[in-house]
């Protein structure tokens, strides 16, 4: 029986070798193939994330291009140069950025303005006094002849700190006023009787609290920077007295920075930074009357779109076709002399030429 059972073990003996064999090569294999498909994972993620840090930094370069082309149309606006720039050009030359930006030179004389080449120039900003402002103003600063930039810092404060610091307003106009009664009584008039400004700050006061805490607003504090130009001293002069009187038409002054006019040339710059600490509480919806994109267009890229007038907003053409609107229908209104035949007929000319629709014309004047 012995003699049985170790010849059983003679001969299973291959047999759990070769199985132990298989069972270490298999886990050997299955180890193997997880190290070469995390090695795979892993190279797949690394030139995922070259092709996104790629697409980033070009994406970057080409705002970065941007953002210089548009500073050397900024810095000049007296000549007619223009922009030659690319990286490859800095590589060996020992030049910058700068070097293709910069204009042939800058002088800030006085602290009243300054010149850019052979270009005066002068910033202002605007001191906004006026409770209630149009959202004509910037469409008016906008619309002067003369060549300006019109800059706009804006900068959101925290909900909690601005509605504590509107607190700590009201309180300080309700002990000025305080002390107004306090003199009217000691000199024997009506206490009730106090001066207007402070009445009307303590009542606009807390309107602007009941705003931000029941109306959805958040307090943004605005810096509004105007950069007047001419070619020479007087006409600087009275382009800056153009801007001052549209200031002035909307309850609001434009001042001059005096001796900041460096400062605020680099705050004009479409670098996002700010140098000059002149700035105006805001809500968002008085804000919001400072944003130029809100002009309606109607403007379609198509082939048969025609041409119907220019949009008295933005001076923007009119292209449309009729046909793809929700009511291609059309009605041509005006007074007496307005030119409401003139229109038909460009209207009929223009789909002749333009377009391969039939033209019926039902025209009981015989006009």
């Amino acid at each position: 029986m012995l003699a049985l059972k170790l010849l059983l073990r003679v001969m299973l003996f291959p047999v759990w070798l070769i199985l132990t064999f298989l069972t270490v090569f298999t886990s050997l294999i299955s180890k193997v193939g997880n190290l070469v498909m995390g090695l795979f994972y892993l190279y797949i993620l690394i030139v995922a994330g070259v092709i996104i840090a790629e697409h980033a930094w070009l994406q970057l370069a080409i705002a970065m291009g941007i953002s210089f082309a548009l500073m050397h149309r900024q810095l000049h606006m007296g000549d007619k140069a223009r922009f030659h720039f690319d990286w490859k050009y800095l590589v060996g030359s020992g030049l910058s950025v700068k070097d293709f930006i910069a204009p042939s030179g800058f002088e800030f004389p006085t602290g009243r303005y300054f010149k850019i080449g052979d270009l005066f120039c002068a910033m202002s900003f605007l001191s906004i006094d006026a409770s209630d402002i149009s959202d004509r103003m910037l469409a008016d600063f906008l619309g002067m002849e003369s060549t300006q930039i019109v800059t706009m810092h804006i900068q959101s404060v925290d909900q909690n700190e601005a509605i504590k610091t509107i607190k700590h307003t009201i309180t300080e106009l309700d002990r000025s006023k305080i002390e107004e009664q306090k003199k009217a009584v000691r000199a024997g008039y009506d206490m009730e009787i106090i001066p207007s400004d402070l009445a009307t700050y303590g009542r606009d006061a807390k309107a602007l609290l009941k705003e931000l805490q029941t109306q959805n607003e958040r307090m943004f504090l605005l810096t509004f920077m105007v950069l007047n130009t001419g070619r020479s001293m007087q006409e600087l002069e009275n382009n800056i007295f153009q801007a001052s009187s549209i200031a002035q038409k909307h309850n609001c002054n434009l001042i001059r920075l005096d001796f900041q006019q460096e400062q605020g040339l680099v705050s004009t710059l479409p670098l996002a930074y700010n140098e000059v600490d002149i700035q105006r509480g805001m809500t968002t919806s008085s804000t919001a009357i400072f944003v130029p994109f809100t002009t309606q267009e109607l403007f379609q890229d198509h082939s048969g779109a025609l041409y119907y007038g220019l949009n008295a907003l933005s001076n923007n053409l009119i292209m449309v076709d009729r046909k793809l609107l929700k009511n291609p229908n059309g009605l041509i209104l005006g007074t007496p002399g307005s030119g409401k035949s003139f229109s038909a007929k460009r209207e009929i000319a223009n789909l002749f030429l333009v377009t391969d629709d039939d033209i019926i014309i039902s025209d009981p004047e015989s006009e």
